[in-house]
């Protein structure tokens, strides 16, 4: 499908890569991955056809179409969320006109024509039969419906579809940009860091989602995680070349330490076999009974292809410097609520965290992690209750909006100092190193910095600042795989109090040891201490996702049930405990459930019946749609004015009739 064949590319004095190849094929789930700088975004733009490679060739496919997610935030005009993703790539918008002008121009033929008349009516017909086949092909009367399922998986609501696009931040309007990529249900999906702005839910429904995606993906991501559950291959871009390796992310780590091994074993051979030709120059070199034998060792070893090792990339370790020990309670929240304008946030809630507590803060965008985290680093005040710090707490903060604070005067090398100045300059630079500045991009002032290396530059501040008591929002989204590490280890060994929110989940697994979910209600969010790890709580999401993603129906574990069960906010408790809660404490309200249960029943009853009713009526109408297809591409039925005319107004009256049916439908499906 496409083929990447002896590319190259140079940059003034720096080699990208040379002589690559890649080959994707149809069904191809393809990882590319390599340090940034490598040139990963450079061969993304060379497939895309928007640069050009210095030597080599890219063949593709007649027609192939790509669907693109760039990293930045895409520039949208003033559209509903729901008319943007429809636009797919805009080809959908130019063949609806089409058709509405090619069918007026029809429906008003002239029974008498001339020869260049019939020739023009001709060439509408073909047009005319073209433009149906690609909307046909577009599944356009099913494309509302798939828009819908799409941003619902998403994490937007059904009341979003609506709303413009201005209402929208940044992190909002790219999930608008993957579900419109999605929906164009390309040849190939080239996503760049598809999962950076998503929730777990999300990232699970993508997840289900591109499992049964026809076609062939090629995927950047920092997201090993997401990586490992998508991919059969791995493209690395490393000494120049690309390495092809089959299998997920663990699998090319296996058998790139192999290659390596054997790669080490052949060019210490190398360098043994050149050391004794060159021994035996330099000894007999000068003498003229032996100069033949020396020049032509000499030959032998400039036609020789030199093995080069890879660059061995130091490997930085960082502990977090040691700060004086809080007291057992960290924070207390009392009945705390916060407000915004209208809108109640939390309401009544009471929480202690004892030190040493490393809890992970989840829930959907949208559900108030942010603004926990907010309040209990004294980021934003309680409108009602207590919040109380505890003895000797020493607060480190990273925000997503973190780098904003930054001196956009100061150079890197200076703000990291001036957050250390007890460390010595080769210690700040290691730990500026770690986050993917060496040597002189040190010195580049931080009001010229994107929006990701400036998060880099307040992560390593917060690495270099003593503190016991850490908040953390979303720490990897910037990061490459080598400078996540760096974090992860030096979490590993921090010896202070952790509350963390991140997405990432082979980053966040091995650092809590309790959960707190938030759960989004009309009322107020619920904020509810589960009963297992992480691992649980990852592992019960993925059940979740499955059963709505298959539409199993009405069916609901007993898990969820208990949860919905509980209170509207969590009683008092300590996150020491969050593992040894009694289960009793979430079983007051059984008996209601399962009375709202044996109502709902009923009602889904109905709904299922109606839904399975519209079904049919769905797929007689498309059938009698094909039907009308097919009898529009028969030459003889234009001969016919009245015939035709009746055949584009039941069209019309079978496509608004659809468009009804389908609409009613997607609404049961999500009742359901």
């Amino acid at each position: 499908m496409l083929h990447l064949i002896n590319i190259s590319k140079q940059y003034g004095s720096k080699t990208l890569f040379e002589n690559a190849e890649a080959h994707l094929n149809h069904r191809s789930r393809v990882a590319l991955i390599g340090p940034n700088g490598a040139g990963k975004s450079t061969l993304i733009k060379i497939i895309l056809g928007q640069e050009s490679a210095d030597s080599g060739n890219v063949t593709r496919v007649k027609h192939l179409v790509i669907g693109h997610l760039a990293q930045e935030v895409p520039r949208f005009e003033g559209r509903t969320i729901l008319e943007e993703v429809m636009r797919l790539d805009g080809r959908r918008e130019g063949l609806l006109k089409a058709r509405i002008e090619l069918e007026e121009k029809l429906s008003h033929m002239s029974e008498t024509t001339t020869d260049a008349a019939e020739k023009e009516q001709q060439q509408d017909l073909e047009r005319y039969g073209r433009v149906l086949e690609e909307l046909e092909q577009l599944d356009e009367y099913r494309l509302e419906a798939k828009a819908k399922e799409i941003l619902t998986g998403m994490g937007f609501a059904p009341k979003d579809f609506d709303r413009s696009l201005k209402e929208f931040s940044g992190g909002w309007l790219m999930r608008v940009a993957l579900s419109r990529v999605l929906l164009m249900d390309p040849d190939l999906l080239l996503l760049d860091e598809p999962t950076n702005h998503l929730d777990l839910e999300s990232i699970l429904w993508l997840e289900e989602f591109l499992k049964s995606y026809r076609g062939a993906m090629l995927l950047v991501s920092h997201d090993t995680a997401f990586l490992n559950r998508m991919v059969t291959e791995v493209l690395e871009i490393d000494q120049k070349k690309v390495f092809s390796y089959r299998g997920n992310l663990d699998s090319y780590a296996v058998q790139k330490s192999e290659r390596l091994t054997v790669l080490r074993a052949q060019h210490a051979g190398q360098q043994a076999k050149i050391a004794e030709l060159q021994s035996f120059v330099d000894r007999f070199g000068a003498k003229a009974t032996k100069a033949r034998q020396a020049q032509s060792r000499v030959k032998q070893i400039e036609k020789m292809d030199l093995i080069e090792l890879p660059e061995e990339r130091s490997n930085v370790r960082f502990r977090f410097p040691p700060a004086i020990q809080s007291g057992k309670e960290v924070l207390t929240l009392k009945n705390a609520s916060v407000r915004f304008g209208e809108k109640t946030i939390f309401k009544d809630l009471s929480w202690v965290i004892p030190r040493g507590a490393r809890v992970a803060i989840v829930g959907v965008n949208g559900a108030g992690k942010t603004t926990l985290l907010k309040l209990l680093g004294h980021r934003i005040e309680a409108a009602a209750g207590e919040v109380k710090e505890g003895h000797n707490v020493k607060l480190g903060y990273y925000a997503q909006m973190q780098a904003e604070t930054l001196d956009s005067q100061k150079t890197i090398i200076q703000e990291l100092e001036q957050t250390a100045p007890e460390m010595g300059i080769a210690q700040v630079r290691a730990i500026a190193g770690a986050f993917l500045f060496s040597g002189d991009t040190v010195e580049k002032k931080c009001g010229v910095l994107s929006g990701g290396e400036k998060a880099r530059v307040a992560l390593a501040k917060l690495l270099l600042a003593p503190s016991n008591f850490l908040l953390l929002d979303e720490p990897t989204n910037h990061l490459d795989v080598e400078s996540r590490g760096v974090l992860l280890d030096a979490l590993r060994g921090y010896e202070g109090t952790l509350c963390l929110v991140s997405h990432d989940r082979e980053f966040i697994s091995p650092l809590v040891d309790s959960v707190l979910e938030i759960q989004p209600t009309p009322g107020g969010s619920r904020v509810i201490p589960l009963l297992g790890g992480y691992e649980d709580y990852l592992q019960k999401k993925v059940l979740e996702t499955r059963e709505k993603t298959a539409q199993k129906g009405p069916q609901k574990a007993p898990a969820k049930a208990s949860l919905a069960a509980m209170p509207e906010v969590a009683p008092p408790v300590s996150s020491s405990k969050l593992n040894s809660a009694p289960a009793s404490q979430f079983s007051s309200a059984s008996a209601s459930v399962s009375e709202k249960t044996a109502v709902s029943n009923n009602q889904r009853r109905a709904w299922e019946q109606e839904r399975d009713k519209i079904e049919k009526e769905i797929s007689q109408a498309e059938s009698r749609q094909s039907v009308i297809h097919d009898l529009l591409a028969d030459d003889s039925v234009y001969d016919d004015q009245a015939k035709l005319n009746a055949l584009l107004e039941e069209q019309k009256a079978l496509e608004k009739n659809l468009h009804s049916k389908l609409s009613r439908w997607e609404e049961l499906s999500h009742l359901l």
